[in-house]
C-alpha cells in the first residue's frame, strides 16, 4: 500500500486528486501563469523582474516558468509510454542542467509562456485520452516505480508549487516579504 504523501513546502495532498482534476489544473495552469508574468505593478521593468533570482540558489519567475513547460512536456511523454507501453523505463533529466542549456533566464517572456501553454495543451491532451483502467498502469522511473496517476499528480504538484515559487520569488525581488496568508 502507497503512503500517503502532501508536500510538506505548499501542502498538496496526492491523494485528493483525481484524473479529473489534473485535467482541469492543467488545463488552468496557462492562464494562471501568464496573470503573473503579465499583471506587474506599473513601476516594474518586466525584463529586470522577471529575470531577476530573489536568491542565488532561487530560479526567477521566467526560469521557473520556463522549468514547468519542459517538465510538463516531458511528463506527458512519461504518461503516454506508461498507458502504452508495457512498463516502460524511463530516464529523467537534470533541471539545472537543462535550464542551463536553455537559458531559461535569456528566453522571452511570450515564447516562455506559449511553450508552457503548447505544453498544457498536450498534457491535457494525454490525461484525457487515458481509459480510465489505464491510471493503475506504471513504469519505472530512476527514483521508483509510478503509475500514471501519480504522475498525473506529480503534473498538478509541479504547477501548484512553482506557482507558489513564482509569488514569493515576485514578492522578493519587489523588497516585499511572502505573507504565508496570501
Amino acid at each position: 500500500m502507497r503512503a500517503r504523501w502532501a508536500c510538506p513546502d505548499c501542502g498538496l495532498d496526492y491523494d485528493t486528486i483525481f484524473p479529473g482534476d489534473a485535467l482541469v489544473a492543467v488545463r488552468s495552469f496557462p492562464r494562471r501563469y501568464r496573470a503573473l508574468l503579465t499583471t506587474l505593478e506599473q513601476e516594474d521593468d518586466p525584463h529586470s523582474i522577471l529575470r531577476r533570482r530573489p536568491e542565488p540558489g532561487t530560479w526567477s519567475a521566467l526560469e521557473y516558468t520556463a522549468h514547468l513547460a519542459d517538465v510538463l512536456d516531458e511528463l506527458a511523454t512519461r504518461i503516454r509510454r506508461v498507458v502504452v507501453e508495457d512498463h516502460p523505463t524511463v530516464h529523467a533529466w537534470d533541471p539545472d542542467q537543462r535550464a542551463a542549456e536553455a537559458r531559461y533566464a535569456e528566453q522571452n517572456r511570450e515564447q516562455v509562456l506559449a511553450a508552457l501553454e503548447a505544453a498544457c495543451a498536450r498534457l491535457a491532451g494525454v490525461l484525457d485520452g487515458v481509459d480510465p483502467g489505464d491510471w493503475n498502469r506504471t513504469g519505472t522511473m530512476d527514483w521508483g516505480e509510478r503509475d500514471a496517476l501519480t504522475l498525473a499528480r506529480d503534473a498538478v504538484h509541479e504547477g501548484a508549487h512553482h506557482l507558489r515559487d513564482l509569488e514569493r520569488g515576485l514578492r522578493a525581488v519587489r523588497g516585499r516579504p511572502f505573507d504565508e496568508d496570501d
